[in-house]
């Protein structure tokens, strides 16, 4: 990016700061969902842009004539959150590390992506740019298609089926009909979204209520 003169913005809502620090790898502005794990409670409808003051100057002005800004309340919630996240993405990335494997091994599972896996084309580039972890976001596809999926999502008792993520409960959706559905089938098959994938946004529950949950609606 700075070689052909543009600026690096990085959306780092997924991995947060307690995992990537983008500035490090020399992004010039950083933009987060402070719905999402930021403030993790699912309780809050806001985001955040960090970066050199005179590079914000034009968001700055935006924010101040059209009102895109956080409440106090929001903004109270956000800092609430903020004062666990290095522990909530610890256990977020231990439970989701734990999960893929499990997926991956399944007999059920066709596939599963998760960038810790070794399995990952990803895995090398996890390592060197998310050394304490890949967060908590995974996916999976089901050898048995739509139906198996649909059976999966109504045989789980404690994962929640629900578009968001980035909370301490642990989330399921279906790309396909939900943030894809916009795409036509050829569109989604080019990228990797078939009518069988499944994105997890994995939480911070006790590991093995997790895993029972999941081989209770996968058997």
């Amino acid at each position: 990016a700075h070689d052909a003169g543009a600026l690096l913005l990085v959306d780092n809502t997924v991995p947060t700061p307690a995992l990537s620090q983008p500035f490090r790898w020399g992004a010039d502005v950083v933009i987060y969902s402070a719905t999402k794990n930021l403030s993790g409670h699912a309780d809050v409808i806001g985001g955040v842009v960090i970066g050199r003051a005179s590079w914000l100057d034009a968001a700055r002005v935006f924010a101040h004539t059209f009102g895109p800004t956080l409440g106090p309340f929001d903004a109270w919630l956000t800092l609430r959150g903020i004062r666990t996240l290095s522990l909530r993405m610890q256990r977020h990335t231990e439970n989701a590390l734990r999960l893929a494997h499990y997926l991956e091994r399944h007999r059920a599972v066709s596939r599963a992506n998760y960038p810790a896996l070794e399995s990952s084309p990803f895995c090398a580039r996890a390592r060197r740019l998310l050394p304490a972890g890949a967060g908590a976001l995974l996916s999976f596809e089901l050898a048995g298609g739509k139906p198996a999926l649909e059976s999966m999502i109504r045989r789980l008792r404690l994962v929640r089926l629900m578009p968001s993520l980035g909370n301490v409960a642990t989330t399921i959706s279906h790309p396909a009909s939900t943030s894809h559905r916009g795409l036509d089938a050829a569109e989604r098959a080019r990228a990797g979204i078939s009518d069988a994938l499944l994105r997890c946004s994995v939480g911070i529950e006790h590991p093995d209520d997790l895993l029972a949950d999941f081989e209770a609606a996968l058997s």
